[in-house]
């Protein structure tokens, strides 16, 4: 009666394999019995096809142990939504566009002189030189991307796969020596995992110590879907790189977490149904339109014989007639469709699917039908908060770290003007990346609400700018360079009354109290 209180069949089972120890000897029956009893998989997407009845009565693995069992299906079921699914391909493109955007994250040199103030020479040195690394053929090592195309790429990857493997390259070949290899973590191979001693591990292709710190990192010498070739010639199947030389940036799902997990996890089953459902709704309709003649035999009519008059017919034409054989009657065939409402369905779909990547249903779906003013407002700004904190994940993980690596062999190898190797001190960690930012939902009335609190003085000015990604030193320059070339021409036109500017002075006159000649007169 109760399908979820039954064992699970053992043809559902599978033999686990045991991590090898570095003592030798075997796993005792307690911990053979608890590993045939955990042999299904935990993640739901990684049944097939659906979530057995036993799925939600947890039984405590680690998260490791979870993505051992797994990663693999996961990993293929994103990629393959992402290929197939036209919602998750949008879902990834949202990634790249909101965490990443156009121009990525801005850099904002903080170095500060002797003195304790900002050096700014120093500082436009910096940020120079960075764009220069940032060009394409520069600062990745195959020369086929820019800074913002490689963000976007491991953004994406990362969303989809989990993880992603960004290689540091010394030495490369441009004035920096410095550049970036991008790896997908297929190269981390999920069934190496072996007990080091000490309390040193390898977890799913990666060497770990006793406190969880990532020490290396055993990559396949060739990629495991590769099947053209093999370009392996050490006959090693695995190559050992420190983790100094490594960044595999994924956000903490559990503590513990060795590697990362698909972001769209729990969101996969539900782009699955809505597939599903539609391809059977689309054929019920092809089934629904496909109505047909039958001829089957009169039981009031004798059979018929040879050379009878009458033909069958076998396709139909608008207007016409014909004349049924003799023995035979036609029946036409009613086939009707379920008349479910696939709409419905998906539409119910989609906000699930969406909720569990922490999307609106109206931004991910595309879909604003019935959504009012308000309420597009509230998503919108919710989504923005989102983003913003995957914003801070991304620079942290991986901004950060590449510009403090690039920033290091810069000066090392005299690449940034005016400064050297013994600046690296004062350099190495005063920068700020600030993501993109938005165009408000509503401009006039945002803009009016910020001048309304400026003139109350319960907002920061600086804050206002920082948060519509606003450099304040390049609005300055901005506007210094405006004024510097229309600046005369603003003048003139004041003088003839045309403009802003003769409006507020007019405006201006008004207001003003007259003097006491004038008022003599």
């Amino acid at each position: 009666m109760f399908n979820f209180l039954k064992k699970s069949s053992s043809a559902g089972e599978r033999i686990e394999p045991t991590i090898e120890r570095k003592t030798g000897g075997t796993a005792s029956h307690r911990d053979r019995q608890r590993h045939k009893l955990h042999a299904q998989e935990r993640f739901a997407a990684a049944k097939n096809p659906r979530i057995s009845s036993n799925s939600y009565f947890s039984t405590g693995l680690s998260i490791d142990e979870t993505l051992r069992r797994d990663l693999s299906r996961l990993k293929a079921a994103s990629r393959k939504a992402g290929e197939d699914v036209a919602y998750m391909k949008r879902y990834f493109s949202m990634v790249q566009t909101h965490v990443v955007g156009d121009r990525g994250p801005r850099l904002h040199a903080e170095v500060r002189g002797a003195d304790g103030e900002l050096d700014k020479t120093a500082n436009r040195a910096v940020e120079k030189a960075f764009a220069s690394w940032c060009k394409i053929g520069v600062c990745e090592i195959s020369g086929r991307m820019d800074f913002i195309s490689a963000l976007q790429l491991i953004a994406k990857t990362a969303c989809q796969d989990g993880d992603i493997i960004i290689r540091h390259i010394s030495g490369a070949p441009n004035k920096f020596g410095y550049a970036i290899q991008l790896i997908e973590a297929d190269l981390l191979d999920v069934a190496l995992n072996k007990d080091l001693g000490n309390g040193a591990r390898i977890k799913m292709g990666v060497e770990i110590d006793k406190w969880g710190r990532h020490v290396a990192y055993h990559l396949l010498t060739n990629h495991p879907g590769e099947h053209t070739w093999r370009n392996d010639s050490t006959g090693k199947r695995y190559i050992r790189i420190p983790a100094d030389e490594i960044i595999l940036p994924f956000p903490m799902f559990r503590p513990g977490q060795t590697r990362g997990v698909p972001w769209a996890h729990a969101s996969l089953l539900d782009f699955h149904d809505i597939g599903g459902y539609r391809e059977s709704a689309m054929v019920g309709s092809r089934v629904a339109a496909s109505n047909m003649v039958i001829y089957e035999r009169d039981p009031d009519q004798d059979a018929p014989e040879e050379e009878e008059e009458g033909d069958f017919i076998f396709e139909l034409e608008p207007g016409g007639a014909a004349i049924t054989p003799e023995g035979y009657r036609a029946k036409e065939t009613n086939f009707q469709h379920h008349g479910d409402s696939v709409e419905g369905f998906q539409k119910a779909g989609l906000k699930g699917a969406f909720a569990g990547v922490d999307v609106n249903y109206s931004s991910g779906a595309n879909d604003y039908e019935g959504v009012s003013w308000s309420s597009l407002r509230q998503a919108v700004l919710e989504d923005r908060e989102h983003w913003k904190r995957l914003q801070g994940w991304f620079i942290s993980q991986v901004v950060g770290a590449i510009y403090q690596r690039w920033l290091k062999h810069a000066l090392l190898n005299g690449a940034i003007e005016g400064l050297h190797g013994y600046d690296l001190e004062r350099c190495y960690d005063a920068f700020v990346f600030k993501g993109r930012r938005w165009q408000w939902v509503d401009p006039l009335k945002d803009e009016q609400a910020i001048g309304a609190a400026m003139d109350n003085f319960t907002v920061n000015p600086m804050d206002v700018l920082s948060e519509k990604g606003v450099d304040i030193d390049s609005m300055a320059e901005g506007w210094q360079q405006y004024l510097d070339v229309l600046g005369p021409a603003m003048e003139l036109a004041k003088t003839f009354g045309i403009g802003k500017g003769a409006k507020v002075a007019a405006a201006a006159n008004k207001t003003a109290p007259k003097n006491e000649e004038e008022g003599e007169q």
